[in-house]
């Protein structure tokens, strides 16, 4: 317009005055196009975990509600599943469910919804020293973080339409994967969360390392070998029973097969060590039931009283007094319980 204007004339201030006519059109500045778009201002990045969280609802989707918690430093995506329309307290519920394994944020960015901003949901905020803070409406982008997370959890659970599994198990799946995956950084969102390892089936094709064990030499206890003949602690009965251990586990755990057969894991403390070779074995060679007898015959006074036959016979033990004690053929030796100790 300013140059259509200076082809046919020209004063003083030209430009200004045809300024000032156009923004002073009413027709013109209804149908105005938008202003060009500022540059992305990112969020400040956060100090540490769960300092600032982005929240937002997806659906009505699959007949179902999903309230998506997003922390902002670690990616760390939290989703919890509403089966009904979604109100200030159930919200409060869910959030409650999640802040109890991650502790309370500082900041919850979220949109304008009713819910969001209902008396009871800042009171909420207000007693768990939560700042609430809002975007602008209809400018989704400024709670980005959530909405991208809204769009990942809809294309997903489109893809595993066909898949019998339930929802929450489809859910919950998409979770571990997401948290598994590594971000621009190298890191996937449960390593900067966690700040550890986060194992995943993959892990498996790895060998395990060698955890070395406590250095327990300077501990005063028992050591048993390979071998040995034990009494092991029988559980619930609390009794005993005899063994042979076949494998030693660390330091103070052993592997003892049973006399009858079964397979049994038990601390020292549960062990003594036995001469024992088999139960019961010991008891029958030392003890014996046999006792020598001998032939007496009644005197002729007493047949009569006691009406025998006089060709019968009385068998009557004979006394022990001319027989030597039977004592029994171990080897003996002296005890062995100070050499179990080592320092």
């Amino acid at each position: 317009m300013k140059n259509l204007s200076r082809r046919h004339c020209y004063w003083p201030k030209i430009d200004s005055d045809i300024e000032h006519y156009v923004k002073n059109c009413q027709e013109c500045s209804e149908n105005r196009n938008l202003p060009p778009k500022a540059e992305t201002h990112h969020w400040q990045e956060p100090r540490y975990n769960f300092e600032r969280v982005h929240m937002d609802y997806a659906g009505p989707f699959q007949n179902r509600h999903f309230l998506i918690l997003v922390d902002a430093k670690s990616k760390w995506p939290e989703v919890r599943i509403l089966n009904e329309s979604p109100t200030s307290t159930a919200t409060i519920n869910l959030l409650q469910d999640i802040f109890a394994s991650s502790g309370f944020p500082q900041v919850l960015v979220s949109d304008n919804a009713t819910i969001f901003k209902s008396t009871e949901f800042e009171e909420f905020c207000k007693m768990s020293g939560i700042s609430q803070n809002f975007i602008a409406p209809g400018n989704p982008s400024t709670n980005g973080l959530a909405e991208r997370y809204v769009q990942i959890l809809k294309n997903k659970l489109k893809m595993m339409a066909k898949d019998p599994m339930p929802l929450h198990w489809k859910v919950r799946e998409i979770l571990f994967r997401f948290r598994a995956t590594p971000l621009k950084s190298g890191k996937s969102p449960a390593e900067i969360y966690l700040n550890r390892p986060f194992r995943t089936k993959l892990d498996a094709m790895r060998p395990n390392p060698v955890q070395k064990s406590n250095d327990i030499s300077t501990l005063r206890h028992r050591i048993l070998k390979v071998g040995d003949r034990v009494q092991s602690r029988h559980y619930p009965t609390k009794s005993w029973k005899y063994g042979i251990i076949i494998r030693k586990l660390g330091n103070l755990h052993y592997i003892v097969k049973l006399d009858d057969g079964y397979m049994i894991k038990r601390h020292i403390n549960q062990l003594i060590k036995s001469e024992i070779n088999s139960c019961g074995d010991n008891i029958k060679k030392s003890v014996s039931f046999e006792n020598p007898v001998r032939e007496m015959k009644i005197p002729e006074t007493r047949r009569d009283i006691l009406n025998f036959p006089n060709n019968n016979q009385m068998m009557i033990p004979a006394p022990a007094q001319d027989e030597q004690l039977r004592r029994s053929q171990r080897n003996c030796r002296k005890p062995l319980r100070l050499t179990d100790y080592v320092r």
